[in-house]
C-alpha cells in the first residue's frame, strides 16, 4: 500500500502538536510491513521526502504534479483546506481513497462566509472518510464552520516516549534558563502560537501572582515561539512576575522540561486533544487541564488528573492540592500514565488509520 501524506508542517517546523501527530503516524505506518509512506509538506526540512513552495493557493496544484509522480493508493490529508484540496484535485483523475484530518478547534472568528462554506463543503463530501482528533472537535467543526459529513471516524494521537532524559540534559536546561534546584515547575508547553492556548497561558500567569506569595520557589515554565510570546512576555512584566515565569521559545526536545516539571498545566479556551497533554501522560505527570473541548476525553477528574474551569481560584487551589497531597499527586500521575500507555500509542493509532485506508 502507498499512503502519500499531505501536510503543511513536518519535521523542523514550527507546527507544535500537529507536526508531531503527523511524524509519529508517519514512524508507526513506516514499521509496518508492507506500507509505503510518502510526505508532502509545505514548511519543514526533510531531503527523504518532498517539500512544496507557494502560498496556500498555489500549493495545492504543486502538490498535484507530486503525486501524479508518486501514484499513491491512499491519500492523506492533514489540518488545512488546501492539503485537502490538493487530494480532490488527484481523485477526480485517477482511483483513490482520500481521507482528511481535523487538528485544531476553530475560533469564532474562523465561521465560514457563504462561499467559503460552499467551497469547503465540497472539499469534505469529496473524502471517503473524515476524521478528527476527538468528539469535541468534530462537534465544534460541526458548530463554527456550518459542515457536515457523511463518514467520520475518531483517530486520537498515539504517544511514545523513546528517549530517555539524562541528568546532564536536565543540569543544562537549568543552567541555561537559570532554575534553581528547589523550585517547584510548572510546564505549559507549546501553547504561545494560537489564540484560545495564549490565553489559557495569561490566565497561568495570573495565577503565579498569587501563588508565589504561598511558595515563593515556584516557576512556571512557558515553552514554543509563537505570535503571543511578546504578548504574554508583556502582561509578566506588566503584573510583576517576571522572577516566576521563564520563556524558553522553541526547544529542541520537549521532554527536557516535561522530565523537570512537578506539574503539567493545560490551560486553554479551546482544544481538540492535545499531543503535549498526551505526552505528560505517557511520562507519568501530575496534570491540571482546563475542561476544553476534548481534554476532558483524557483526563478523568479526580482520577489521572485535575480538571479545572478557567477561573483562577480553581486553577491556584488544584496546584494546591497536587503540591500538598503526595498520595493524591502519585495516585493521578501513575493513573495517567496507564491511561496514555492503554488509550494513546502510535500503534493503537496507525492500526485505527489502516482500517480506514483499506
Amino acid at each position: 500500500m502507498k499512503v502519500a501524506i499531505i501536510t503543511h508542517y513536518w519535521k523542523n517546523s514550527p507546527g507544535g502538536g500537529v507536526r508531531n501527530y503527523v511524524i509519529n503516524l508517519v514512524n508507526a505506518l513506516k514499521a509496518r510491513e508492507g506500507i509505503d509512506v510518502i510526505v508532502i509538506f509545505k514548511e519543514g526540512e526533510d531531503k527523504e521526502n518532498i517539500p512544496v513552495g507557494g502560498n496556500r493557493y498555489l500549493f495545492p496544484f504543486r502538490a498535484f504534479v507530486k503525486l501524479m509522480r508518486i501514484r499513491p493508493g491512499v491519500v492523506h490529508s492533514h489540518g488545512t483546506w488546501y492539503c485537502l484540496f490538493a487530494g480532490v484535485i488527484y481523485k477526480k483523475f485517477f482511483k483513490v481513497k482520500l481521507i482528511h484530518t481535523f487538528h485544531t478547534e476553530p475560533t469564532e472568528k474562523e465561521r465560514l462566509c457563504f462561499l467559503a462554506r460552499i467551497f469547503m463543503q465540497f472539499l469534505v463530501d469529496s473524502a471517503d472518510c473524515v476524521t478528527f482528533v476527538s468528539n469535541a472537535l468534530k462537534s465544534r467543526v460541526e458548530e463554527v464552520l456550518g459542515l457536515h459529513f457523511k463518514k467520520t471516524a475518531i483517530t486520537r494521537a498515539g504517544v511514545r516516549i523513546d528517549n530517555e532524559v539524562s541528568d546532564k540534559e536536565i543540569a543544562d536546561f537549568r543552567t541555561r534558563f537559570n532554575i534553581p534546584e528547589d523550585s517547584i515547575i510548572l510546564l505549559a508547553q507549546g501553547m504561545t502560537a494560537h489564540e484560545t492556548k495564549a490565553k489559557g497561558v495569561r490566565l497561568l500567569i495570573e495565577a503565579m501572582k498569587s501563588l508565589k506569595e504561598i511558595y515563593p520557589n515556584i516557576r512556571l515554565i512557558v515553552t514554543r515561539e509563537g505570535v503571543y510570546s511578546n504578548e504574554l512576555k508583556s502582561f509578566v512584566r506588566e503584573i510583576g512576575v517576571e522572577d516566576y515565569v521563564i520563556f524558553t521559545g522553541d526547544v529542541s526536545s520537549p521532554l527536557v522540561p516535561l522530565k523537570l516539571c512537578h506539574i503539567y498545566t493545560h490551560i486553554s479556551f479551546g482544544e481538540g486533544l492535545p499531543l503535549s497533554l498526551l505526552e505528560a501522560m505517557a511520562m507519568g505527570k501530575p496534570i491540571i487541564a482546563s475542561k476544553a473541548g476534548g481534554i476532558p476525553e483524557a483526563i478523568r477528574h479526580e482520577v489521572n488528573g485535575l480538571l479545572v474551569n478557567n477561573d483562577l481560584d480553581e486553577i491556584c487551589q488544584a496546584v494546591h492540592r497536587i503540591l500538598n497531597d503526595r498520595a493524591f499527586s502519585e495516585k493521578c500521575a501513575m493513573n495517567a500514565k496507564l491511561t496514555a500507555d492503554a488509550d494513546f500509542t502510535v500503534d493503537s493509532m496507525s492500526e485505527r488509520f489502516l482500517e480506514i485506508y483499506r
